[in-house]
């Protein structure tokens, strides 16, 4: 069987339909490149903004954003601010300097390329898995379901281990409430007199996620080489198994954020462009053994899922001084918010045509003009590149592909507007769709 690679002939790309997908006037902001162009015009690539009693700085200049983002010396990422450390405590993400770049080097063999050859048909394997108990007569929440789908594929196929399916769906809940609140504690950091919401919410969201990583550890069922991520953090810590509960909780809680947004806003992509899940089956029908798929066998999966990343990935990033610092021309002060506004640079008609419009077509092989996955900024930047990030780019096509394979998504209701939560990570809130077996 073969696959017209070009992606859905015929079809053209839709913008955004009008009214279905709402945004605060602070995410519009955040994701308009003309208000980045305008204020680098009129007040230079370093712009001080009031917000609430204190002054943030919004970057301007795409040179400078990279220069910023990728400076440990000058600014505090946003893992190991004081204000979350209830959330990441000593794990890796909570880490800073060398002590972070070491335990990254400890972590480094299990994402070795031999390993990510395996994670395709891992996934693909645990994907059917996960989707065979999903309900067909009723409209599922796709936020919460696919946070269980990106748990799963985080801990059978990185992790080496199993959990119930109860205990996945706890920590699926868990997830949006722990973004969330980690959003708010950190945005708030500045005025300590303000309420953060939900704070009784994280503290059991917390109890259930270590409850999980017991689970996880007791039920981990090591590789026979060694070298799978639990049995490399045991043997760096072999005197101290509590630094491997605090590094896979860690990972839990980073590892599910742009994994389950990037596969909720696929299912939405989905719903308003039904002739791309049938452009998915074709192509994983067409690949040598559709039984173990491999995401380079799959270049329209990748394309669509770096679509989504482009439209509805992190709309920006935020950074903390360490110390007073002059960038772009602007004194910035010790301690200030500094942000780097990704959506706006993402929707850039220097960089994309049409850019508005959600067509993964522009990402295939030999499109023109090729776009850069590295502008993309998917999983961060510098020495805070997300670790797993092979891992995600490995299995998240193959999901995708076996998602569209087996089930029919279309939304429990078409005209209802979708909303984007305020969490690290956003996701499409009050997404509902029912997924029907092929």
């Amino acid at each position: 069987m073969s696959v017209d690679r070009t992606a859905c002939p015929g079809q053209p790309s839709v913008p955004p339909g009008e009214g279905m997908l709402t945004h605060s006037r602070a995410l519009r902001f955040w994701l308009d490149p003309a208000n980045l162009a305008a204020r680098r015009e009129q007040a230079g690539p370093v712009v001080p903004t009031r917000t609430g009693p204190a002054t943030a700085f919004q970057v301007n200049d795409p040179a400078l954003l990279r220069k910023i983002g990728t400076d440990e010396d000058t600014f505090r990422f946003w893992g190991p601010d004081p204000s979350l450390r209830d959330f990441t405590e000593d794990g890796v993400v909570g880490l800073e300097g060398a002590a972070h770049r070491k335990r990254r080097a400890v972590m480094r063999p299990a994402f070795s390329a031999s390993r990510l050859t395996t994670l395709g048909p891992a996934a693909q394997a645990r994907t059917r898995r996960l989707l065979a108990g999903l309900p067909a007569d009723r409209p599922l929440d796709m936020r919460m379901e696919m946070s269980r789908l990106a748990c799963g594929l985080l801990v059978s196929c990185v992790l080496n281990s199993e959990l119930a399916p109860d205990t996945l769906s706890r920590i699926a809940s868990a997830r949006s409430t722990l973004s969330s609140g980690m959003f708010w504690r950190y945005a708030l950091a500045p005025w300590p007199w303000v309420p953060v919401p939900r704070r009784r919410a994280c503290r059991r969201a917390l109890a259930e996620l270590d409850e999980a990583v017991r689970q996880l550890l007791a039920r981990h069922q090591p590789h026979p080489d060694g070298r799978d991520l639990v049995s490399v953090l045991e043997a760096a810590t072999p005197e101290n198994p509590r630094v491997v509960q605090r590094d896979v909780r860690a990972l839990l809680i980073a590892g599910m954020e742009t994994s389950a947004s990037t596969l909720a806003w696929a299912c939405y992509e989905l719903g308003r462009h039904p002739h791309y899940q049938q452009a998915l089956r074709d192509e994983a029908d067409a690949a040598p053994d559709p039984s173990r798929l491999h995401a380079d066998q799959l270049p329209l999966a990748t394309a669509f899922v770096q679509e989504v990343t482009r439209l509805h990935g992190i709309p920006f990033l935020v950074r903390r001084t360490r110390h007073q610092t002059v960038q772009g021309g602007v004194r910035i002060p010790a301690g200030a918010v500094v942000t780097l506004p990704l959506g706006a640079l993402r929707r850039d008609r220097d960089r994309y045509r049409d850019p508005d419009a959600f067509d993964p077509k522009r990402w295939l092989p030999h499109a023109e003009p090729p776009p850069a996955p590295t502008a993309l900024l998917a999983y961060g930047l510098g020495p805070r590149y997300c670790p797993g990030a092979a891992a995600a780019d490995a299995m998240l096509p193959v999901a995708l592909a076996t998602l569209a394979g087996s089930r029919t998504l279309r939304p429990a209701r078409p005209n209802r507007k979708i909303g984007m939560s305020l969490e690290l990570t956003p996701t499409p809130k009050g997404l509902t769709m029912y997924a029907t077996p092929r």
